[in-house]
């Protein structure tokens, strides 16, 4: 940023993104990857981030909206020939080490944990603990749902669908009678008018689930003369189960796993409840334009 900085004088916001993204040569590929939750552009994420540590410690300023100028400082420290700027070099400035510390001042009031950034982003930060909360909490729900019985599971299958917008409510799936293994265990309505149903099967298994439970529930789908149906379970399926299901052309058939079971049951609040809620807020650009017009 500093180089593209001193070669091209002062740029605005966006000018900057793209002379960055040419200089460096970054594939679109890589620019077009979101953190986690998909909020935002990892590489828009870092590069505000690096602008705004270059201005605390005063190697960049801006001089005017949306706009930012290297300062003598900052060609000061590129005549250094540095091979990164890291925290280590920024903490040579005192407006820096002033910002540091009062981060952390209020990281300890707060009673937050410090821990090394290892050079992401503070929401990089944020996603990644996020993330792992998620994924704890998803094992701890698939052993929940592993203790289940099958009657419990079964139900707990069709209360997801009905949460996912299948169906109007749990009254429309209420009373469906539950066939033998490799039938059908439930139907759901694709629609609020029911004019599409999908079939559904429940495995409660630990064991890998194979592909005789595939062709069994593809034959008791022509029974019924039905083209749609899902097999969700609490463990995964074998790859030979999975060609299976690729082979069957005249019927459309899901299935999911364990794991992605757990993701659609924290994406619709079925079995967990919120425990608390962050927001994050940014500037309003639009609001200070209002304001200077």
């Amino acid at each position: 940023m500093l180089r593209v900085l001193e070669e091209k004088g002062a740029l605005g916001n966006h000018e900057l993104r793209d002379a960055l993204i040419a200089s460096l040569q970054i594939p679109e590929e890589l620019l077009e990857q979101r953190l986690p939750s998909g909020t935002q552009r990892i590489f828009d994420g870092r590069l505000g981030w690096a602008r705004t540590y270059l201005a605390k410690a005063g190697l960049i300023i801006r001089p005017r909206r949306a706009t930012v100028e290297i300062t003598k400082e900052g060609k000061e420290l590129l005549a250094e020939n540095p091979t990164v700027i890291d925290l280590a070099i920024l903490k040579r400035y005192g407006n820096f080490r002033d910002f540091l510390a009062r981060n952390k001042e209020e990281q300890s009031e707060d009673g937050a944990p410090e821990k090394d950034s290892a050079g992401i982003t503070p929401e990089e930060q944020i996603e990644k603990g996020i993330l792992q909360i998620k994924r704890d909490l998803q094992d701890e729900v698939i052993q929940r749902v592993k203790q289940l019985p099958p009657e419990g599971f079964e139900q707990l299958v069709l209360r997801l669908l009905v949460g996912m917008g299948y169906g109007g409510s749990m009254a429309d799936v209420q009373g469906v009678a539950r066939g033998a293994d490799g039938g059908v265990d439930g139907v759901v309505n694709q629609d609020h008018l029911g004019l599409d149903r999908i079939y559904i099967q429940a495995k409660r298994w630990e064991g890998s689930v194979g592909s005789p439970v595939i062709q069994g529930f593809a034959g008791a789908l022509d029974l019924v003369g039905a083209k749609k149906g899902v097999i969700m379970t609490t463990s995964t399926f074998s790859q030979p189960a999975k060609d299976c299901v690729n082979k069957i052309k005249d019927k459309r058939i899901i299935l999911v796993n364990g794991r992605r079971m757990t993701e659609l049951m924290l994406k619709h609040s079925i079995g967990v409840s919120t425990k608390q809620t962050f927001v994050i807020q940014r500037m309003d650009e639009d609001f200070f334009l209002e304001l200077e017009n």
